[in-house]
């Protein structure tokens, strides 16, 4: 394995609808794995095709290889695997979890015919991200058929193949870490349908509304967003999405109507998003304000028409006028302003129909 060829290695083997557990001291390099997948297949085959065995197995095979000119030449005749009772590979899993002991969670699955490597970064330093990938891509294919003159060619293509992509420039709307059973996958939002493909296959799953999530924000109007307990991957990709394109007044009523209605949920701010035409600002800050802005509009009280003396103002209680107007309006205080919907918006934080 990259930057730590001697760590230990738990194996995890899915055959026949059956799961066989196994750890290693010789984790190897990237390409190792899969190389251990497609000789244990073959041995197999072999065997059965011979007609000796008819119910061999890859899990069979896998606890009688042994080191070779292929798998460590320097420790010949030494076994690559040793079975790991349940009981033992959960304790195993479960400090793998914690980051300690094993560098790597290996995963064969020849019912699906494919191949996971995830790694502990606790006691492996390096830039590889974790792997899921089936053993008939393009990819894995060119590289375990490369005519190398050193093996640490073939690793170090491998490294370049598999690296952790960068961390998203701080011009996305948000990014979001996926996280799921085990695997982490990083991306800025919004995200095409590629980026949403290539997430899948890393962390190993059909649907991202599956993954535990976590949120970075870097726009100053959508904080709050950061501050939901429920998250979920879809609404907030359409949430980046329309803050992508949304101007600067249309974020500013958005933020003051999600501190004003007060969402516990992503399909809340959802709901603030879809009913954003029927929610008003009014960028004043006390009642007073209120009171001129409703008789007076976007003029300020330095901009006066001639049709209104500025001495009749001594006559005008703004401010009784501007509560009259804030309790028959429903407006509600924000830091950016007041927040009313003459049609009164009532916050929904129902999943939508795709989600339920």
């Amino acid at each position: 394995m990259p930057e730590g060829t001697n760590t230990k290695a738990l194996y995890t083997v899915i055959e026949s609808s059956t799961t066989t557990y196994f750890h290693s001291y010789n984790s190897g390099g990237l390409s190792f794995p899969f190389h251990i997948y497609d000789k244990a297949q073959s041995i197999a085959e072999i065997i059965r095709n011979s007609g000796f065995q008819d119910t061999v197995w890859a899990k069979d095979v896998l606890p009688l290889m042994s080191t070779d000119n292929k798998f460590y030449p320097e420790n010949k005749n030494e076994y690559l695997m040793t079975p790991l009772p349940v009981d033992l590979a959960r304790e195993h899993f479960e400090n793998f979890r914690k980051g300690l002991d094993f560098g790597y969670s290996i995963t064969l699955d020849y019912d699906r015919k494919t191949v996971g490597i995830e790694i502990n970064r606790n006691l492996v330093h390096t830039n590889v991200q974790d792997i899921h990938i089936s053993v008939n891509d393009p990819k894995v294919i060119k590289l375990l058929s490369m005519d190398c003159a050193d093996a640490a060619d073939r690793e170090c293509e491998f490294r370049n193949a598999f690296a952790e992509p960068p961390k998203p420039a701080k011009n996305y709307i948000m990014s979001v870490k996926l996280e799921y059973n085990g695997k982490h996958f990083i991306s800025g939002l919004p995200m095409d349908e590629d980026g949403i493909d290539t997430a899948k296959v890393n962390l190993g799953v059909n649907d991202l509304d599956y993954c535990n999530i976590s949120v970075d924000i870097n726009n100053r109007y959508l904080n709050s967003i950061a501050e939901i307990s429920e998250q979920n991957f879809t609404e907030l990709n359409s949430i980046a999405d329309w803050a992508e394109s949304a101007d600067e007044d249309e974020l500013k009523k958005f933020a003051a109507a999600v501190q004003a209605y007060k969402p516990r949920t992503v399909f809340g701010i959802s709901n603030i998003i879809d009913n954003l035409g029927d929610i008003e600002l009014v960028e004043v800050y006390s009642t007073e304000e209120y009171g001129h802005e409703a008789l007076y509009g976007c003029n300020s009280r330095d901009e006066l028409t001639q049709s209104f003396e500025s001495q009749v103002e001594d006559y005008i209680d703004f401010d009784r006028y501007g509560r009259d107007l804030m309790d028959e309006d429903g407006a509600i205080e924000t830091d950016y302003g007041y927040i009313y919907s003459e049609d009164g918006f009532e916050l929904d934080e129902t999943p939508s129909m795709q989600m339920l």
